[in-house]
């Protein structure tokens, strides 16, 4: 492999669509997660599908094995041009005065200090070759804020910011830094959960105007696009893909509901 992408937590979800649509789009990938199983799993539907892939195990939010991660992408693959720092965890919905130090440090490392142990690493050989792309995975809970999920929106408001202050130290050397923060995905577990009728997942679709959630293939094709040659002055940015989620509110709600009484009445 002359060029390569890596995509952490890749074994599954957005990360799976992820690693999936560059291979088919002939970009060698690397994917990374800490369950050998699943990341083994996308790498072979790569190699099933023509495309060339190979996993590396690796616990993202430790700073070793990062190291360690690279130092065998370098001596297999050369270095990596393309970075998606997607690995990410769910955590328990807790209300902040009940955030256990434990669950918030264990979210804080696997999102942020995950995100910023790949982008150090892999910013280094992007800048002695003049190229590269990072797409950070954020969330419009970094925007906006979460309710029950505290540890969480921190997280993904640093990465926005980490995103940009990386755009600006690496743009002159042609690495472009962005984030993608996406609203509700159809995950797999998400679509389980909307087939069991989740009040949590309806209320999501309910709020979005678009009135669904977002596919992780939609966010595979927005990275695609953010690691091409036509997105090269594309730095520093906060990609929302939600539906309009994150700018929707209660009143809207309601006025729309309001116009919609009307036109039945016509």
């Amino acid at each position: 492999m002359t060029m390569a992408a890596l995509i952490t937590g890749g074994g599954s979800g957005i990360g799976r669509a992820i690693a999936l649509t560059l291979a088919r789009a002939t970009i060698p990938v690397i994917v990374n997660d800490i369950i050998q199983e699943a990341g083994e799993g996308t790498v072979k539907e790569i190699r099933e599908a023509g495309g060339e892939g190979l996993f590396v195990r690796a616990d993202v939010s430790d700073s070793s094995q990062v190291k360690a991660m690279f130092g065998k992408i370098q001596k297999k693959c050369g270095k990596v041009d393309i970075l998606v720092n997607n690995a990410g965890i769910p955590g328990p919905f807790t209300p902040i005065t009940q955030i256990s130090d434990k669950n918030w440090h264990k979210t804080i490392n696997v999102h942020l200090n995950g995100t910023f142990f790949c982008l150090r690493e892999a910013a280094g050989s992007m800048v002695k070759g003049a190229f590269g792309r990072i797409i950070n995975m954020a969330s419009i809970a970094g925007l906006v804020g979460t309710v029950g999920s505290a540890e969480y929106g921190a997280a993904k408001a640093a990465i926005i910011n980490l995103t940009k202050t990386a755009a600006k130290e690496l743009g002159p050397h042609r690495v472009t830094v962005n984030a993608i923060a996406p609203g509700m995905v159809a995950t797999p577990t998400n679509l389980k959960l909307k087939s069991k009728g989740s009040r949590f997942i309806e209320s999501a679709i309910e709020t979005t105007p678009t009135r669904r959630m977002t596919a992780p293939e939609e966010i595979a094709e927005l990275v695609l696009f953010l690691s091409s040659e036509a997105a090269a002055n594309i730095n520093g940015q906060v990609i929302s893909i939600d539906g309009a989620a994150q700018i929707s509110i209660g009143m809207d709600r309601y006025m729309q509901n309001f116009f919609s009484r009307q036109d039945s009445e016509v």
